[in-house]
Formats: structure tokens, sequence, C-alpha cells
């Protein structure tokens, strides 16, 4: 079976790693998964090129693949792409994003197409996308809270639609992995119980609720400590004032931004991680790299996260409001005994559902179901 995977952006955006593990994952099952983005990243390095080669795959580099409707760019592409279905033939075009599908439909190749949809609430019922998202043969959701959406809001048939869960690189993500020390690299002790949160620091991502909730277990928690992955423009007025004026600076410790196997040894320096509110990745992936780390997830009853976090079995769904937090995240600094077995329970939860096998497996049998 033959793939071509489309890819209409040039910058290392939040679906471009999933698309290219997906591909090679495929590969792995005997797929003939190629991959196509665009080949120009302006003055920045491409890095979904270099990635692609560094994981064994060599890119498409034939089509401009803008990632907002170009008219005379995206025509151009339209004719790019039908010449080269003509030259080598495919089973499926599987795309993933809003342009490179516009302009998959454009071809009208009569070759099916599957989209990868990473809206983790439905697609934004704005312009054309309801229309083109519809258009598709097969739409794999990350979500049955977005399947139902979409069903909803474009009239999508429930059986042009499967629910196949977002999927982390488990090997990548593995606890029993050497990897750099976190807490000695941010001089937290090693007997700390450390809360940790990945998530732009921004006005949005409800950060007032966080140290609130950290205020009130620090009062009774000497040995709770915090370690926050990330950065924003409004840093200052979201993060470093609020942790100074609440006297938390001997328990806080920001990383700024971390890539790389500095970011998962960040992860395993967690006992706990938090999830407020989803970001721009509405599939809540960072969630599922912490399961996989065996990190228990306590998360807000926002967006897809009821469907990722098994409520006292892999981390709590707590309301969303501070005192909640803060109510969901003391038990478990008392109770290691608890703690270990909510890990296991993560890192088991991880491997069977958000594994890129399960997921690579689930995609070939509903690729095989439409080209039979």
């Amino acid at each position: 079976m033959k793939v071509l995977h489309l890819f209409s952006n040039a910058k290392w955006t939040g679906p471009a790693e999933p698309a290219l593990n997906l591909c090679v994952a495929l590969r792995r099952l005997g797929v003939e998964a190629d991959f196509a983005c665009a080949p120009n990243a302006g003055k920045s390095i491409n890095k979904i090129v270099e990635t692609a080669r560094d994981r064994g795959i060599e890119p498409i580099l034939k089509f401009g693949l803008r990632k907002h409707k170009n008219p005379l760019v995206d025509w151009a592409d339209v004719r790019a792409l039908r010449k080269f279905l003509r030259e080598n033939p495919y089973d499926l075009i599987h795309c993933h994003l809003d342009n490179d599908h516009r302009i998959a439909r454009a071809t009208k190749a009569g070759i099916p197409i599957v989209r990868s949809s990473y809206y983790g609430e439905g697609a934004p019922a704005r312009g054309d996308f309801g229309k083109v998202l519809a258009s598709a043969d097969l739409i794999l959701q990350p979500s049955r809270l977005a399947l139902e959406h979409d069903a909803n809001a474009f009239k999508i048939p429930h059986d042009k639609m499967r629910v196949v869960p977002g999927a982390v690189d488990t090997e990548r993500f593995d606890p029993a992995r050497v990897l750099p020390d976190g807490r000695r690299r941010m001089n937290v002790p090693q007997d700390a119980f450390v809360v940790g949160i990945v998530a732009r620091m921004q006005t949005h991502r409800r950060y007032e609720d966080f140290w609130q909730a950290m205020r009130h277990l620090a009062e009774a928690n000497p040995q709770l400590h915090v370690i926050v992955i990330g950065r924003g423009t409004k840093q200052d007025r979201v993060a470093f004032e609020p942790v100074r004026a609440l006297g938390l600076g001997d328990r806080v410790h920001f990383t700024g931004y971390l890539d790389g196997e500095d970011y998962v040894g960040m992860l395993k320096a967690f006992d706990v991680k938090v999830f407020l509110v989803p970001g721009s990745d509405g599939t809540c992936r960072a969630v599922r790299e912490a399961l996989a780390m065996g990190k228990p997830v306590v998360a807000a009853d926002r967006g897809m996260l009821r469907e990722i976090v098994d409520h006292e079995q892999t981390g709590y769904i707590f309301d969303g409001t501070a005192e909640a937090l803060h109510n969901a995240l003391a038990p478990l600094i008392g109770d290691r005994p608890l703690l270990r077995r909510m890990s296991r329970n993560a890192r088991e939860k991880a491997v069977k559902v958000f594994s890129l096998e399960a997921q690579s497996q689930a995609i070939r049998e509903h690729y095989r179901q439409i080209v039979g």
C-alpha cells in the first residue's frame, strides 16, 4: 500500500511531529508512506525537513504547500500535484492540515483522501473548514468530543469518522531511560515532591489559579517544589511577579523553553504534572507525554482532557478552580504508594493506547478498509 502524506507548513508546528512520527511507524508496518511538506521556511531553518531526514524519510519538496490559502500558489500546487500523482500512483492521500486538504481535494485525482484532524474539540465553524473536512473519505478524529462536534456542526456522517487517539513516542518518553537530571539542573532536592507544569506563560492559561493552589500547598508541605517548563511574552505578569508576591521564589523553578533530551529529562523530574487549559495543540499531546513518562496528570475538565486522563487511575480531573486543584494534589504528596500506583497506570495506558505502534496499526486497518 502506498500513501502520500501532505503537510502544508514549513514551521515545526503542533501537528508536525505527530505527522512525521506516523509516517515512520507506518513504514515499520510495511506501508509505503511518503511525506510532502513545504520546502521554504523563509529565513528560518526548515526543521520539518531536517527532522524528516534524521528519521529516515526523504521529504518530497515539489510543492509550495503554504499554511494559509493563496490562490496563485495553491493553484500551482494543484497542477503540480495532479502531474505528480499521474507519474507516481498512490492508493491514498493522507492530509494533515486544512490547506493541504484543499489542494488535494482540488486535484480531483480520484484517489481517496484520509484526513487527520488535530482539533481536540472539533473543527472551527468558520470559512470553508467544514466543507473541506466533509470532503474526506475518512476523518481520523482525536477525540469523541471532536467527532460529535463535527457531526453536529457540519452534518458529517458518523460512519465517515473514526476516533484514533493521538500518539507519542513511548520509547523516547520512557522513565527507564538514562536522561539528564532535571532536579540537579534546577537545584531541586532529590527528595522533594515536584509539581510540574508545561505551558506558555500567557494570560489565558490560568496561571493565577495554579499559583494560589501552590501557595496553599507550600504552607503545609515544606517538601513541595514546582518546576515550570515554558516561556511567553507575558511571563513577568503571569509568573515571575506573582511568584515573588506570594513568597514562592525558593520553591518555584523556571526552566525556560526546553527541547530534546533536556525536555524529557525535566519531565522525569516531576512527581505529578498539572494541565490547566489546552493551548494551540488542542489534542493536548503534552499530557500523553507525561503519562508515558509515568507521571500522573491532574487536569482541569476542559476540552478533551477527560478522554486522556482516567480519573483516580492515571490522575485526577478537577473542575478548574484553585481550590479543587489543591484538593487533588494534597493527597498525592503524603501518599507515595498511591503515587506509585498511578505512575504505573499512567505508563501502562500510554504504551497500550497512546503509542505509535497502537496508532499506526489502527490507521493501517482504516487504510485497508478504504482501499478494499
